[in-house]
């Protein structure tokens, strides 16, 4: 059973393969309510949730949250630590201040700019378990959009999982995660978006069971002014859209929400501080594709079931000297 909607911000594709269609379709819809439920915690966009909320009482008081929120938040200023800031869960004034993806995105003077920049500090954010309660700093707006899809693919395979699907596939618009293997037995075989080709147009294909594959870049949401196209991942020491020399970033791994914010991170922080940091952490899997779309940097650990698509690319392997 296959079942389609528009939530997140983007399309939602979930796919399950069970015995009886019947319970397939049930467990479909109640998948996507989970996820309706999710957005209704998370999202900036939607003036009731609890991150909205939190944002509405920045720098006056402390607002009680759900374990949910609570746990997506501590992720999120825990991969903020990890990064160095270069994902940073308080991005939310430039996010607001560009506008991109918005009818009303602009360039913003450098004044604007500075104010907004400082605002941005994951470190300013507070969380108090006990009470389970998350307080922001005057002036800030957290905004969880580079980690919230992951979570929520990862809470989404989860309830699959629970509800006895052995099959299942969860897209979530540049967030793909699977549960089990595909329904030939075989693992599933995901395309990667090739950064500067139209949508649907892989340059490789990763095999993957019981994992999640993220893949980001600037090509997803942008504006263009005076020729120069602006796109959504910000720098949060510049406050503009990151220049990265990087065209798209993948990164394969059993968390989604983790690959969600690397994927945010390395493409911020480019080609050469991306190798240092991907070779202090082996673990984490990635995909690099240089900007002009010319060369894919994969992990080593990728190298068995990694297939390049586009002969027109020079594939490397990293990693592979220690």
């Amino acid at each position: 059973s296959e079942l389609e909607g528009y939530k997140l911000g983007t399309v939602v594709r979930l796919a399950v393969y069970t015995k009886d269609e019947k319970r397939g379709g049930l467990i479909l819809s109640e998948a996507m309510g989970e996820v309706s439920r999710m957005e209704g915690l998370f999202s900036v966009n939607i003036a009731s949730s609890e991150v909205s909320r939190i944002n509405a009482a920045a720098g006056r008081e402390p607002v009680k949250i759900s374990r949910e929120t609570m746990e997506l938040l501590e992720r999120a200023l825990y991969m903020a630590r990890e990064s160095g800031g270069a994902f940073d869960p308080t991005v939310g004034p430039l996010v607001a201040l560009w506008g991109i993806g918005t009818e009303h995105a602009k360039v913003p003077s450098a004044e604007e700019i500075k104010r907004a920049l400082s605002y941005i500090n994951y470190s300013l954010v507070k969380i108090d378990k006990e009470n389970s309660s998350a307080y922001a700093a005057s002036g800030q707006r957290i905004d969880l959009g580079g980690i919230a899809k992951g979570y929520i693919a990862d809470k989404l395979s989860v309830f699959l999982r629970g509800k006895g699907a052995a099959s299942a596939l969860i897209d979530l618009g540049g967030n793909l995660a699977v549960v089990g293997k595909a329904p030939s037995g075989e693992p599933w075989r995901l395309g990667l978006q090739h950064p500067l080709k139209p949508r649907g147009e892989y340059f490789a294909v990763v095999s993957a069971s019981d994992e999640s594959v993220v893949t980001s870049g600037p090509y997803e949401r942008y504006f263009e002014k005076d020729g120069v196209r602006y796109h959504h991942i910000f720098d949060t020491k510049t406050g503009y859209p990151a220049k990265s020399d990087l065209a798209s970033v993948s990164v394969v791994s059993k968390s989604s929400a983790d690959a969600d914010a690397y994927c945010t991170a390395l493409f911020v922080a480019g080609f050469h501080k991306s190798l240092e940091f991907l070779r202090l952490h082996p673990d984490i899997k990635a995909v690099l594709v240089s900007k002009d779309g010319s060369s894919v940097y994969v992990s080593s650990a990728l190298k068995e079931r990694f297939s390049l698509r586009d002969n027109s690319m020079k594939l490397s392997f990293y990693g592979e000297e220690r």
